[in-house]
């Protein structure tokens, strides 16, 4: 069984979750059930573009026999949301420590690509878009992208230079 869950942030309830049983079928692991659930209704706009049906099936054959290799509970381990397949890896499924210089090139494509930014950098990265949004308002926290004119609003500009990155 493989459960993925998101929890609202403020209420700690269940925005929604998948159940999903991957079983052998011949001898390959298969996805053999799924349950999708959303407390507030499916968007199946966003469910259509972002939800992948072999995710469930890479987390148990990619992601737990790394994280048994590594010496880590699978059961206790932090899966990501988005991101498959390559989430599946555990050096990629690992948090990553957002350094001042990624975050300035992510702030410097905000700025250059306007409107549309997070799906475009989202396809480039294999991430979601909530993950972009999220790196651009840690630029904004740590100083490296001014604030936009109004809340909500898109826009503003880079406050840091982007530092040259020898290649060898």
């Amino acid at each position: 069984m493989v459960d993925i869950a998101e929890t609202d942030g403020v209420t700690g309830s269940t925005a929604w979750k998948v159940e999903a049983t991957v079983d052998l079928c011949d001898g390959v692991p298969a996805l053999t059930r799924l349950q999708f659930v959303a407390s507030r209704g499916i968007d199946t706009d966003l469910t259509q573009r972002e939800f992948r049906w072999a995710t469930p099936v890479e987390i148990v054959t990619i992601t737990v026999p790394e994280l048994m290799a590594a010496g880590v509970d699978p059961f206790r381990y932090d899966y990501p949301l988005a991101g498959y397949p390559n989430a599946a890896l555990v050096e990629r499924a690992t948090p990553t420590r957002l350094t001042d210089d990624f975050l300035t090139e992510i702030a410097y494509r905000y700025v250059k690509l306007g409107r549309g930014y997070a799906k475009t950098i989202a396809r480039q990265r294999d991430v979601s878009p909530r993950t972009v949004v999220s790196w651009v308002e840690k630029a904004r926290a740590r100083g490296i992208l001014s604030a936009p004119t109004s809340p909500g609003a898109a826009g503003g500009h880079v406050l840091r230079e982007r530092r040259a990155v020898p290649r060898g």
